[in-house]
């Protein structure tokens, strides 16, 4: 049977991939993909997954639709398949956590939030080498002190 409760789960999927392909090709158009691959390695490592997970709907709706069985086994019941989209759209959403507001539904936005996550990135790193400069300074003033 033909469930075609997939559809709104495969649009709100393909809308999240397109989100995310969008802020990624902004990445890569100002050249920082490999500078946040190597400061936020735990971004790329989530959004893999999110992308995997979001991905996984479409593979579930084509056995579904198409009745795909493995040797041995029965088709798949289509309300276990609808539940398992579900189940890897929600478990995408989660992936992706406090990551919404870097997708923007607009080129715009998009290339806005992309610039200030690589901002973001370089105080960051620069707030923790003052840091590691001032406790230097302290143990030196130490050192000089005995």
């Amino acid at each position: 049977m033909t469930s075609y409760i997939h559809i709104p789960i495969l649009i709100a999927c393909f809308f999240m991939l397109l989100s995310m392909q969008r802020w990624w090709l902004c990445i890569s158009r100002m050249g920082f993909v490999r500078e946040l691959g190597r400061r936020a390695p735990a971004l790329v490592r989530g959004d893999v997954l999110a992308v995997a997970f979001a991905a996984s709907p479409f593979v579930i709706a084509v056995l579904d639709w198409l009745g795909f069985a493995m040797l041995g086994q029965t088709v798949i019941a289509s309300p276990v398949a609808v539940f398992l989209s579900l189940a890897s759209l929600g478990a995408s959403v989660f992936v992706l956590g406090n990551s919404v507001e870097r997708f923007a539904g607009h080129w715009a936005g998009t290339r806005e939030s992309a610039l200030r996550t690589v901002a973001m990135l370089r105080i960051i790193d620069a707030a923790q080498l003052a840091h590691a400069l001032d406790v230097l300074q302290q143990y030196e003033a130490q050192e000089v002190g005995k």
